[in-house]
């Protein structure tokens, strides 16, 4: 029996040590692709439901000035949406949309001011019925050339006028 390693178990064994190395920088590697990747779709979901909650706000407050007295209908300023709107998170009515990047300022995602991010939202609204608006939110991203959309839906209805 030898008492010391041969050659070619020496290389065997640091050939098996070298593929185990690179096996773990790969999975490190793909771990880190795909921690970016579900962070985008974690962002973009939260802007979805921004945006759903942009179209609600100003549903609410319209009813909530027809109650008041003040006139008005339930859903002014949603029905000329149909073709795509954008709003900001502080944003009292609906404008055009342009298509443009979504910006960062201070944590919030704004088109006033801010870095540019890799997110576009559009917010989609149909009239149903006359008491119902079918509302869609979806936010775009470009991710390793491909794009990718994360799409939020609801509808709203007049609460102060019931149906059968």
């Amino acid at each position: 029996m030898t008492k010391g390693f041969t050659l070619i178990e020496v290389l065997a064994a640091m050939f098996i040590m070298v593929m185990g190395v690179l096996g773990m920088f790969g999975l490190i590697s793909r771990t880190v692709t795909f921690n970016s990747s579900v962070n985008s779709q974690l962002v973009a979901s939260y802007l979805s439901q921004e945006g759903l909650e942009i179209v609600r706000n100003i549903r609410d407050a319209n009813l909530l000035a027809i109650h008041k007295g003040a006139g008005g209908q339930w859903d002014d300023g949603l029905t000329a949406c149909a073709a795509g709107c954008g709003a900001d998170y502080n944003d009292t009515a609906l404008g055009s949309f342009q298509g443009t990047l979504l910006k960062l300022n201070n944590g919030f995602y704004t088109y006033d001011a801010g870095t540019d991010t890799i997110f576009t939202r559009k917010i989609t609204i149909d009239s149903a019925t006359i008491d119902v608006l079918k509302v869609s939110v979806d936010v775009s991203w470009q991710d390793k050339g491909n794009t990718r959309t994360v799409r939020g839906a609801t509808e709203l209805y007049n609460w102060l006028t019931p149906t059968p």
